[in-house]
Protein backbone atom coordinates (compact mmCIF):
# COMPACT_ATOMS: atom_id res chain seq x y z
CA UNK A 1 0.00 0.00 0.00
CA UNK A 2 1.48 3.44 -0.97
CA UNK A 3 0.74 7.02 0.36
CA UNK A 4 -0.63 9.35 -1.99
CA UNK A 5 -2.17 12.09 -2.78
CA UNK A 6 -5.80 12.65 -3.83
CA UNK A 7 -9.52 14.65 -3.72
CA UNK A 8 -10.73 12.52 -3.03
CA UNK A 9 -31.01 3.38 35.57
CA UNK A 10 -33.18 1.37 33.70
CA UNK A 11 -32.80 -2.08 35.92
CA UNK A 12 -34.13 -2.89 39.11
CA UNK A 13 -30.99 -1.79 41.38
CA UNK A 14 -31.32 -4.59 43.97
CA UNK A 15 -28.09 -5.04 46.12
CA UNK A 16 -25.84 -3.34 43.33
CA UNK A 17 -27.89 -0.32 43.47
CA UNK A 18 -27.80 0.05 47.39
CA UNK A 19 -24.13 -0.16 47.50
CA UNK A 20 -23.99 2.40 44.59
CA UNK A 21 -26.07 4.80 46.43
CA UNK A 22 -23.78 4.53 49.31
CA UNK A 23 -20.60 5.59 47.64
CA UNK A 24 -19.63 8.52 49.31
CA UNK A 25 -19.34 12.12 47.62
CA UNK A 26 -16.77 14.12 47.21
CA UNK A 27 -16.79 17.93 48.28
CA UNK A 28 -14.88 19.58 46.12
CA UNK A 29 -15.32 23.75 46.12
CA UNK A 30 -15.94 25.04 42.68
CA UNK A 31 -16.30 28.38 41.02
CA UNK A 32 -17.81 27.26 38.21
CA UNK A 33 -19.98 24.37 37.70
CA UNK A 34 -21.16 22.74 34.27
CA UNK A 35 -23.89 20.25 35.00
CA UNK A 36 -23.86 18.72 31.54
CA UNK A 37 -25.90 15.12 30.21
CA UNK A 38 -26.61 14.24 26.08
CA UNK A 39 -28.88 12.59 24.58
CA UNK A 40 -28.56 10.31 21.59
CA UNK A 41 -29.21 10.64 17.72
CA UNK A 42 -29.68 8.53 14.78
CA UNK A 43 -26.33 8.01 12.64
CA UNK A 44 -25.74 9.36 9.62
CA UNK A 45 -26.02 6.56 6.52
CA UNK A 46 -22.55 6.26 5.51
CA UNK A 47 -19.55 6.60 8.37
CA UNK A 48 -20.53 6.75 11.81
CA UNK A 49 -19.75 5.78 15.53
CA UNK A 50 -23.28 4.70 15.99
CA UNK A 51 -25.98 2.73 14.62
CA UNK A 52 -29.57 4.15 13.26
CA UNK A 53 -30.62 3.55 17.27
CA UNK A 54 -27.21 5.02 18.45
CA UNK A 55 -25.89 1.63 19.12
CA UNK A 56 -21.87 1.52 19.90
CA UNK A 57 -20.28 0.14 16.10
CA UNK A 58 -17.27 1.63 15.67
CA UNK A 59 -15.43 1.88 19.77
CA UNK A 60 -11.81 0.11 18.57
CA UNK A 61 -11.11 -2.92 20.59
CA UNK A 62 -11.56 -1.83 23.93
CA UNK A 63 -14.08 -4.53 24.59
CA UNK A 64 -14.43 -6.54 28.39
CA UNK A 65 -12.44 -9.07 26.72
CA UNK A 66 -9.22 -6.75 27.11
CA UNK A 67 -0.41 29.07 17.05
CA UNK A 68 0.31 31.73 20.29
CA UNK A 69 0.45 30.59 23.19
CA UNK A 70 -1.23 31.69 26.20
CA UNK A 71 0.76 31.87 29.18
CA UNK A 72 0.78 28.68 31.48
CA UNK A 73 -1.89 28.83 34.13
CA UNK A 74 -0.49 29.08 37.58
CA UNK A 75 -1.76 30.26 40.79
CA UNK A 76 -1.15 33.76 41.02
CA UNK A 77 0.67 34.66 44.56
CA UNK A 78 -0.30 37.26 46.69
CA UNK A 79 1.42 40.47 46.66
CA UNK A 80 3.09 40.67 49.86
CA UNK A 81 2.44 44.85 49.51
CA UNK A 82 -0.57 44.82 49.42
CA UNK A 83 -3.69 43.39 51.15
CA UNK A 84 -5.04 42.24 48.23
CA UNK A 85 -6.03 38.28 47.90
CA UNK A 86 -4.67 35.62 46.13
CA UNK A 87 -6.28 35.40 42.46
CA UNK A 88 -7.42 31.93 42.14
CA UNK A 89 -7.47 29.91 39.05
CA UNK A 90 -11.08 29.11 37.92
CA UNK A 91 -12.31 24.99 38.95
CA UNK A 92 -14.79 23.83 36.05
CA UNK A 93 -16.63 20.65 37.72
CA UNK A 94 -18.50 18.89 35.12
CA UNK A 95 -21.23 16.52 35.92
CA UNK A 96 -23.63 14.66 34.73
CA UNK A 97 -25.45 11.34 32.49
CA UNK A 98 -24.76 12.17 28.67
CA UNK A 99 -25.52 10.12 25.98
CA UNK A 100 -23.21 8.91 23.49
CA UNK A 101 -24.81 10.08 20.80
CA UNK A 102 -25.17 9.47 16.70
CA UNK A 103 -23.17 11.71 13.87
CA UNK A 104 -24.89 15.14 13.21
CA UNK A 105 -25.31 14.75 9.32
CA UNK A 106 -27.36 16.24 6.37
CA UNK A 107 -29.91 12.87 7.43
CA UNK A 108 -29.27 12.59 10.98
CA UNK A 109 -29.07 14.79 14.57
CA UNK A 110 -27.46 14.13 17.77
CA UNK A 111 -30.56 15.27 19.60
CA UNK A 112 -33.38 13.23 18.71
CA UNK A 113 -37.01 12.45 20.23
CA UNK A 114 -35.93 9.18 21.82
CA UNK A 115 -34.83 10.79 25.10
CA UNK A 116 -36.60 14.04 25.01
CA UNK A 117 -39.07 12.93 27.88
CA UNK A 118 -36.17 11.93 30.35
CA UNK A 119 -36.22 15.21 32.75
CA UNK A 120 -32.52 14.71 33.90
CA UNK A 121 -30.90 14.76 30.27
CA UNK A 122 -29.16 18.30 31.10
CA UNK A 123 -27.10 18.38 27.51
CA UNK A 124 -26.15 16.46 24.80
CA UNK A 125 -22.76 15.52 23.15
CA UNK A 126 -22.69 16.34 19.27
CA UNK A 127 -20.59 14.23 16.87
CA UNK A 128 -19.88 16.43 13.34
CA UNK A 129 -17.96 15.46 10.82
CA UNK A 130 -14.71 18.01 9.59
CA UNK A 131 -15.79 17.61 5.96
CA UNK A 132 -19.29 18.26 6.29
CA UNK A 133 -18.74 21.60 8.18
CA UNK A 134 -15.70 22.72 6.25
CA UNK A 135 -16.49 21.24 2.22
CA UNK A 136 -14.31 23.41 0.68
CA UNK A 137 -11.17 25.46 0.79
CA UNK A 138 -11.70 28.25 3.13
CA UNK A 139 -15.86 27.72 3.02
CA UNK A 140 -17.36 26.61 6.15
CA UNK A 141 -21.27 25.58 6.78
CA UNK A 142 -22.08 26.42 10.28
CA UNK A 143 -26.01 25.26 9.63
CA UNK A 144 -25.37 21.53 11.20
CA UNK A 145 -24.12 22.95 14.72
CA UNK A 146 -26.34 25.92 14.37
CA UNK A 147 -29.63 23.80 14.14
CA UNK A 148 -28.10 21.45 17.16
CA UNK A 149 -27.85 24.94 19.45
CA UNK A 150 -31.45 25.54 18.33
CA UNK A 151 -32.69 22.51 19.25
CA UNK A 152 -30.67 22.41 22.72
CA UNK A 153 -31.97 25.69 23.24
CA UNK A 154 -35.81 24.74 22.78
CA UNK A 155 -35.21 21.97 25.52
CA UNK A 156 -32.88 24.04 27.80
CA UNK A 157 -30.02 21.94 27.70
CA UNK A 158 -26.45 22.00 26.63
CA UNK A 159 -24.16 21.12 24.37
CA UNK A 160 -20.62 18.89 24.69
CA UNK A 161 -18.85 19.44 21.28
CA UNK A 162 -16.69 17.12 18.93
CA UNK A 163 -15.39 17.43 15.53
CA UNK A 164 -14.98 14.25 14.23
CA UNK A 165 -11.24 14.05 12.56
CA UNK A 166 -9.45 11.46 10.80
CA UNK A 167 -11.29 9.61 7.96
CA UNK A 168 -13.88 12.56 8.25
CA UNK A 169 -11.56 15.19 7.63
CA UNK A 170 -11.89 16.93 4.03
CA UNK A 171 -10.75 14.84 1.05
CA UNK A 172 -9.98 18.32 -0.79
CA UNK A 173 -6.80 18.16 2.18
CA UNK A 174 -4.86 15.81 -0.52
CA UNK A 175 -5.37 17.91 -3.49
CA UNK A 176 -3.72 20.94 -1.05
CA UNK A 177 -0.87 18.91 -0.75
CA UNK A 178 -1.47 16.96 2.40
CA UNK A 179 -0.55 12.98 2.61
CA UNK A 180 -3.20 10.24 3.61
CA UNK A 181 -2.56 6.97 4.91
CA UNK A 182 -5.36 3.94 3.53
CA UNK A 183 -6.20 1.62 6.05
CA UNK A 184 -9.35 -0.78 6.44
CA UNK A 185 -11.50 -0.99 10.21
CA UNK A 186 -14.15 -3.66 10.48
CA UNK A 187 -14.05 -4.28 6.97
CA UNK A 188 -14.48 -0.59 6.12
CA UNK A 189 -11.75 1.42 4.02
CA UNK A 190 -10.73 4.65 4.83
CA UNK A 191 -8.40 6.79 4.58
CA UNK A 192 -6.69 9.61 7.33
CA UNK A 193 -4.62 12.57 6.74
CA UNK A 194 -0.95 11.92 8.49
CA UNK A 195 -1.85 13.98 11.79
CA UNK A 196 1.95 15.52 11.93
CA UNK A 197 1.50 16.57 8.15
CA UNK A 198 2.13 20.58 8.07
CA UNK A 199 -0.53 20.97 5.15
CA UNK A 200 -2.98 18.88 7.19
CA UNK A 201 -2.51 20.84 10.63
CA UNK A 202 -2.89 24.30 9.05
CA UNK A 203 -5.51 23.80 7.38
CA UNK A 204 -6.88 22.18 10.53
CA UNK A 205 -6.06 25.00 13.13
CA UNK A 206 -7.56 27.79 10.08
CA UNK A 207 -10.68 25.34 10.90
CA UNK A 208 -10.34 25.54 14.58
CA UNK A 209 -9.74 29.37 14.72
CA UNK A 210 -12.75 30.15 12.51
CA UNK A 211 -14.92 27.45 14.26
CA UNK A 212 -13.87 29.70 17.73
CA UNK A 213 -14.70 33.19 16.12
CA UNK A 214 -18.31 31.83 15.26
CA UNK A 215 -18.76 29.82 18.80
CA UNK A 216 -16.69 31.00 21.30
CA UNK A 217 -19.25 33.34 23.12
CA UNK A 218 -21.74 30.54 23.01
CA UNK A 219 -23.59 30.16 26.04
CA UNK A 220 -24.83 26.51 24.92
CA UNK A 221 -21.87 25.08 24.01
CA UNK A 222 -20.55 24.13 27.23
CA UNK A 223 -17.29 21.54 26.11
CA UNK A 224 -15.23 20.70 23.62
CA UNK A 225 -13.86 17.13 23.01
CA UNK A 226 -10.57 18.13 21.17
CA UNK A 227 -9.92 15.70 18.38
CA UNK A 228 -7.01 14.96 15.38
CA UNK A 229 -6.54 12.46 13.03
CA UNK A 230 -6.56 9.36 14.66
CA UNK A 231 -8.31 5.87 13.58
CA UNK A 232 -11.95 7.02 14.39
CA UNK A 233 -11.19 10.58 14.29
CA UNK A 234 -12.59 10.81 18.04
CA UNK A 235 -10.27 8.73 20.30
CA UNK A 236 -6.26 8.99 20.41
CA UNK A 237 -5.65 5.85 19.35
CA UNK A 238 -4.47 3.96 16.07
CA UNK A 239 -6.38 0.53 15.42
CA UNK A 240 -4.03 -0.61 12.31
CA UNK A 241 -3.50 -3.77 10.66
CA UNK A 242 0.51 -4.61 11.42
CA UNK A 243 1.11 -3.57 7.29
CA UNK A 244 -0.82 -0.53 7.76
CA UNK A 245 0.90 0.53 10.80
CA UNK A 246 4.30 0.10 9.14
CA UNK A 247 3.57 2.24 6.35
CA UNK A 248 2.45 4.60 9.56
CA UNK A 249 6.05 4.24 10.88
CA UNK A 250 7.73 4.79 7.40
CA UNK A 251 5.90 8.08 6.68
CA UNK A 252 7.19 9.55 9.70
CA UNK A 253 5.66 8.30 12.87
CA UNK A 254 7.53 9.37 16.08
CA UNK A 255 6.41 9.90 19.74
CA UNK A 256 7.29 13.34 19.38
CA UNK A 257 6.11 13.85 16.07
CA UNK A 258 2.41 12.74 17.18
CA UNK A 259 3.01 14.72 21.01
CA UNK A 260 3.93 17.91 18.71
CA UNK A 261 1.04 17.19 16.73
CA UNK A 262 -1.47 17.32 19.74
CA UNK A 263 0.29 20.08 21.07
CA UNK A 264 -0.95 22.02 18.42
CA UNK A 265 -3.96 21.06 17.88
CA UNK A 266 -4.79 21.63 22.17
CA UNK A 267 -3.16 25.07 21.43
CA UNK A 268 -5.65 25.56 18.59
CA UNK A 269 -8.61 25.06 20.41
CA UNK A 270 -7.70 26.38 23.81
CA UNK A 271 -6.84 29.94 21.56
CA UNK A 272 -10.25 29.89 19.74
CA UNK A 273 -12.34 29.10 22.93
CA UNK A 274 -10.11 30.94 25.60
CA UNK A 275 -13.40 30.72 28.24
CA UNK A 276 -14.96 27.20 27.42
CA UNK A 277 -13.58 23.98 29.18
CA UNK A 278 -11.33 21.91 26.72
CA UNK A 279 -10.44 17.82 26.94
CA UNK A 280 -9.10 15.12 25.15
CA UNK A 281 -9.57 11.31 24.70
CA UNK A 282 -6.43 9.46 26.31
CA UNK A 283 -5.94 5.65 24.82
CA UNK A 284 -2.22 4.17 24.45
CA UNK A 285 -0.72 4.76 20.85
CA UNK A 286 0.64 1.08 20.09
CA UNK A 287 0.78 0.23 23.31
CA UNK A 288 2.65 2.97 24.72
CA UNK A 289 1.68 5.51 27.16
CA UNK A 290 4.28 8.02 26.42
CA UNK A 291 1.85 9.99 23.90
CA UNK A 292 -0.94 10.34 26.47
CA UNK A 293 1.04 11.02 29.17
CA UNK A 294 3.48 13.79 27.21
CA UNK A 295 0.11 15.81 25.81
CA UNK A 296 -1.67 15.44 29.35
CA UNK A 297 1.18 17.03 30.97
CA UNK A 298 1.35 19.96 28.50
CA UNK A 299 -2.23 20.36 28.45
CA UNK A 300 -2.54 20.74 32.41
CA UNK A 301 1.13 22.78 32.86
CA UNK A 302 -0.59 25.30 30.47
CA UNK A 303 -4.18 25.73 30.65
CA UNK A 304 -4.57 24.19 34.26
CA UNK A 305 -7.95 23.42 35.39
CA UNK A 306 -9.76 24.30 32.28
CA UNK A 307 -8.12 21.52 30.18
CA UNK A 308 -9.76 17.63 31.21
CA UNK A 309 -9.01 14.34 30.40
CA UNK A 310 -11.40 11.82 28.80
CA UNK A 311 -11.90 8.29 28.47
CA UNK A 312 -14.15 6.45 25.86
CA UNK A 313 -13.29 3.19 27.06
CA UNK A 314 -14.88 3.38 30.21
CA UNK A 315 -15.51 0.43 32.12
CA UNK A 316 -14.43 -1.45 35.73
CA UNK A 317 -12.12 -3.95 33.81
CA UNK A 318 -10.41 -1.54 31.24
CA UNK A 319 -9.77 0.61 33.87
CA UNK A 320 -7.85 -1.88 36.37
CA UNK A 321 -6.87 -4.27 33.73
CA UNK A 322 -6.62 -3.21 30.06
CA UNK A 323 -5.66 0.81 30.30
CA UNK A 324 -4.31 2.02 33.83
CA UNK A 325 -1.86 4.27 32.71
CA UNK A 326 -5.08 5.88 31.25
CA UNK A 327 -6.58 5.52 33.96
CA UNK A 328 -3.77 7.01 36.21
CA UNK A 329 -4.25 9.88 33.66
CA UNK A 330 -8.21 9.96 34.53
CA UNK A 331 -7.89 10.31 38.34
CA UNK A 332 -4.98 13.06 37.97
CA UNK A 333 -7.03 15.14 36.39
CA UNK A 334 -10.09 14.66 38.33
CA UNK A 335 -7.60 16.20 41.34
CA UNK A 336 -6.00 18.32 39.03
CA UNK A 337 -8.71 19.85 36.79
CA UNK A 338 -11.76 17.73 35.80
CA UNK A 339 -12.43 14.34 33.93
CA UNK A 340 -15.26 12.89 31.56
CA UNK A 341 -16.13 9.31 30.94
CA UNK A 342 -18.08 7.14 28.51
CA UNK A 343 -19.39 4.02 28.63
CA UNK A 344 -17.08 1.49 26.33
CA UNK A 345 -20.51 -0.19 25.25
CA UNK A 346 -23.73 -0.43 25.80
CA UNK A 347 -25.94 -3.25 28.03
CA UNK A 348 -26.56 -6.65 25.81
CA UNK A 349 -26.06 -4.67 22.66
CA UNK A 350 -26.43 -7.23 19.83
CA UNK A 351 -24.96 -4.81 16.89
CA UNK A 352 -21.80 -3.27 18.19
CA UNK A 353 -18.08 -4.41 18.72
CA UNK A 354 -18.91 -3.86 22.51
CA UNK A 355 -21.38 -4.89 25.15
CA UNK A 356 -21.57 -4.61 29.33
CA UNK A 357 -23.70 -6.97 31.23
CA UNK A 358 -25.99 -4.88 34.04
CA UNK A 359 -23.65 -5.92 36.80
CA UNK A 360 -20.69 -4.30 34.37
CA UNK A 361 -22.85 -1.12 33.97
CA UNK A 362 -23.33 -0.60 37.35
CA UNK A 363 -19.73 -1.51 38.39
CA UNK A 364 -18.74 1.30 35.76
CA UNK A 365 -20.84 3.95 37.20
CA UNK A 366 -20.04 2.92 40.97
CA UNK A 367 -15.85 3.26 39.94
CA UNK A 368 -16.63 6.76 38.71
CA UNK A 369 -18.12 7.87 41.70
CA UNK A 370 -15.74 6.31 43.98
CA UNK A 371 -13.27 8.84 41.49
CA UNK A 372 -15.24 12.04 42.38
CA UNK A 373 -16.12 11.55 38.55
CA UNK A 374 -19.68 12.74 37.75
CA UNK A 375 -19.80 13.23 34.04
CA UNK A 376 -20.27 9.87 32.15
CA UNK A 377 -21.67 9.25 28.69
CA UNK A 378 -24.22 6.21 28.27
CA UNK A 379 -25.19 5.27 24.69
CA UNK A 380 -28.57 5.81 23.36
CA UNK A 381 -29.73 2.23 23.83
CA UNK A 382 -29.14 2.27 27.16
CA UNK A 383 -31.35 5.80 28.09
CA UNK A 384 -34.11 3.94 26.33
CA UNK A 385 -33.93 0.63 27.83
CA UNK A 386 -36.56 0.67 30.59
CA UNK A 387 -34.86 -2.13 32.43
CA UNK A 388 -32.15 0.46 33.07
CA UNK A 389 -34.26 3.07 34.16
CA UNK A 390 -33.56 2.72 38.81
CA UNK A 391 -30.51 2.05 38.07
CA UNK A 392 -29.85 5.13 35.43
CA UNK A 393 -31.96 7.45 38.14
CA UNK A 394 -29.90 6.35 41.39
CA UNK A 395 -26.93 7.43 39.87
CA UNK A 396 -28.85 10.85 39.19
CA UNK A 397 -29.27 10.98 42.62
CA UNK A 398 -25.46 11.02 43.28
CA UNK A 399 -25.04 13.63 41.10
CA UNK A 400 -27.78 15.82 42.63
CA UNK A 401 -26.60 14.76 46.12
CA UNK A 402 -23.11 15.84 44.64
CA UNK A 403 -24.24 19.33 43.62
CA UNK A 404 -26.08 19.80 46.60
CA UNK A 405 -22.91 19.49 48.38
CA UNK A 406 -21.43 22.15 46.56
CA UNK A 407 -23.78 24.62 47.28
CA UNK A 408 -23.41 23.70 50.88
Amino acid sequence: MLFYHRINLRLHWKDAGSRFLKTALLSITTTTFLFLVGCGGASSTSESLTDTNGDPQEHSPDTNTENTKPEPATEDVADSSTDDPAIEETTYQIAGTYCSCGLTSEKASSINRDTEGLDYLDGVLVRISWTDLNPQVGIYDWSYIDEQIEYAEARGIKITLAIMNGPYAPKWLADEGATFIDYVIRNDSRSLPLPWDDVYLSYYKEFIAALGEHYKDSNTIALIHMTNATTNGFEMQYNFSTETEAEFQNAGYSESALIDSWKGVVDAFATAFPTTPIDLEVHPVFFSDEVPNEVVDYGLKIYGKRFGVFAAWWSEHNALNVYTGAYSLIQRAQQESFASLQMVGAVNNDIGSSSLTTDEFTAALELAISNGIYYIEVWNADLINSDLDVLILAHDTAIENYKASLAE
